[in-house]
C-alpha cells in the first residue's frame, strides 16, 4: 500500500533525494539495526526465478531467505522484521479494492495459461497465504526477530526505529515518506551481489525541498492522492477537474504514466495554492478543505472523518511519560485503632532506588507519628476504662499511687486508735 503514484513521481522528478548508500560500509565497528517491512521484503526475497503458478518452490524460497539474512548479517547488521496482523475499520474499503485487484490479475494469469500455456511476467507475482508463514518461520530459524502487529505496520516500525536508534527502514511503502522515519531504505533499488548491499535512502527533506512544499504539508498532499485509508475514487471527481487532457495518440501505457505524473504535479500546486490559514492549521480546516476538493459531494461528512482518519495515520506519536500507578491506601493498624497513611508506591525498582534520603527521612518521621499517636490514644482509651465485654459497659476503676496509700493506712490506723480510745472509755464508765 501507500500514497498512490508518490514513489514513482519522486523517481521521476526528484532524483536529488535519492542517496547512494553501501550497507557493508561499516567503518565504526558498531551494529546497524534495520527495521523491514515483511511484506514487500518477501516478494523480494522469493526470487524471479521461482514458480509461483504452482503454490512455491520452498527449498529454493527458504535457500534464498538464509542468503538474504547472513549477507546482511556478515555486513553487521541486525534485522528486525515487521509483519501486520488485522486491518483497521478506516482502510478496510482501501484493503477491500486491492484484494478485487489481486482477483483480476489471478484471472488473468490463468486466462494467460490457458492461451499461451507459460507463466506469465513476473510483475504478476501474487504471494499466498503459505509465503509469509514460511517466511516468518526461517526467519526465526536464522535468529532474526519477528514482530507481528496486530494491525497496519507502518506507525509501529516508525516507533519502534525512533525508540531503538535504528538505522533505517526497509521497505517499499511511500507511506514513510510521509512520516518521521530515521531513514527511509528503498527495497525497490535494493541490490545484493555477493557481500555487497546497495540501495537508495529516499529523503524527505531534500524531496520537500524539490517540490518547495513543507514537511507539514506532506500528510495532506498524501491524502489528496489517495492512501491506505483515503480510497482515490472517491478523488475521482476532484483528479479529474486537475487533470489536463491527454494526447489521444499517444499508447495507453504512455498516456497513464503521463497522467501520473501530471496528477502528482496538479494536486501538489493544488496544496500550494491553498490558503495560508488552512495551511498553518490543517486538522481545524479539514471541512474547507472537503468543501473545496468535493463540492457537490452528498457524503461530506463521511470523507471529512475519513481525511481526519488519514491526516491522523500520519501524526508522530508522542512519547508518554510513565504514568504513576494509582496510588494505593495502606492502613496501618495497631490494636484497636485504625490509622489511614497513603505512600506513594514506585513504579519499579529504578523508580525506588531514586528515592531521596530526605524522602526516606520524612517517611520515617510519619510513620513514627503515626504509631505515638495510636498508642497515646490506646492509652486514653484504657485510662478511661472504655473496654466492653459481652456488649457491658464497666464502671471505671480508680487506682492509687504510692503517697495515696500511704495516707490510707496511716488514716486507717487512726481509725483504728480512736476506736479503741472509745472502746476503753465505754469500759471505765460501766
Amino acid at each position: 500500500m501507500g500514497v498512490r503514484g508518490l514513489q514513482s513521481y519522486i523517481l521521476a522528478k526528484c532524483p536529488d533525494s535519492l542517496i547512494p548508500v553501501e550497507l557493508t560500509a561499516n567503518t565504526d565497528k558498531k551494529k546497524r539495526l534495520i527495521v523491514v517491512e515483511g511484506w514487500s521484503c518477501l516478494r523480494s526475497v522469493y526470487g524471479p526465478h521461482m514458480d509461483f503458478i504452482c503454490g512455491g518452490q520452498w527449498q529454493e524460497f527458504r535457500a534464498s531467505i538464509r542468503r538474504f539474512v547472513n549477507t546482511f548479517q556478515q555486513a553487521n547488521c541486525e534485522l528486525v522484521v515487521f509483519f501486520s496482523g488485522g486491518v483497521e475499520d478506516d482502510m478496510r474499503a482501501e484493503w477491500a479494492r486491492k484484494k478485487s485487484q489481486n482477483r483480476d490479475t489471478v484471472n488473468m494469469v490463468m486466462q494467460g495459461l490457458r492461451q499461451r500455456g507459460y507463466a506469465p511476467d513476473r510483475k504478476h507475482f501474487l504471494p499466498n497465504e503459505t509465503h509469509p508463514q514460511v517466511f516468518r518461520q526461517v526467519l526465526l530459524n536464522c535468529h532474526v526477530k519477528v514482530i507481528s502487529t496486530p494491525f497496519s505496520t507502518d506507525k509501529a516500525m516508525v516507533e519502534y526505529a525512533h525508540k531503538h536508534s535504528a538505522y533505517g527502514i526497509l521497505a517499499n511503502d511511500s507511506d514513510f515518506i510521509m512520516m518521521n522515519a530515521p531513514r527511509y531504505l528503498s527495497l525497490h533499488h535494493l541490490r545484493i551481489s555477493g557481500n555487497t548491499i546497495s540501495t537508495v535512502i529516499i529523503d524527505r527533506e531534500k524531496i520537500s525541498d524539490c517540490l518547495s512544499l513543507p514537511l507539514s504539508l506532506f500528510p495532506l498532499l498524501s491524502c489528496l492522492l489517495g492512501n491506505d485509508v483515503i480510497n482515490y475514487e472517491i478523488l475521482e471527481d476532484f483528479h479529474r477537474r486537475l487533470l489536463k487532457d491527454t494526447e489521444e495518440e499517444e499508447g495507453e501505457k504512455k498516456k497513464e504514466e503521463k497522467e501520473g505524473i501530471q496528477l502528482v504535479t496538479a494536486v501538489i500546486d493544488f496544496v500550494k495554492n491553498l490558503e495560508p490559514e488552512i495551511k498553518m492549521n490543517i486538522s481545524s480546516n479539514v471541512s474547507d478543505i472537503v468543501k473545496q476538493v468535493l463540492p457537490e459531494s452528498e457524503n461530506r461528512e463521511e470523507v471529512e472523518v475519513l481525511f481526519q482518519s488519514g491526516l491522523e495515520q500520519y501524526k508522530e506519536s508522542q512519547s508518554k511519560p510513565d504514568e504513576t500507578e494509582p496510588v494505593p491506601s495502606t492502613v496501618v493498624t495497631v490494636s484497636v485503632v485504625e490509622k489511614d497513611k497513603v505512600k506513594a508506591k514506585p513504579k519499579d525498582k529504578g523508580a525506588a532506588d531514586e528515592v531521596s534520603e530526605e524522602a526516606d527521612a520524612e517517611e520515617e518521621e510519619e510513620r513514627e507519628e503515626v504509631e505515638t499517636g495510636a498508642v497515646e490514644e490506646i492509652t486514653e482509651m484504657i485510662s478511661e476504662a472504655k473496654i466492653v465485654d459481652d456488649g457491658v459497659e464497666e464502671k471505671p476503676v480508680k487506682t492509687l499511687d504510692d503517697d495515696q496509700k500511704e495516707e490510707a493506712k496511716e488514716e486507717a490506723e487512726e481509725t483504728e486508735e480512736e476506736e479503741e480510745d472509745d472502746k476503753e472509755k465505754d469500759e471505765v464508765d460501766e
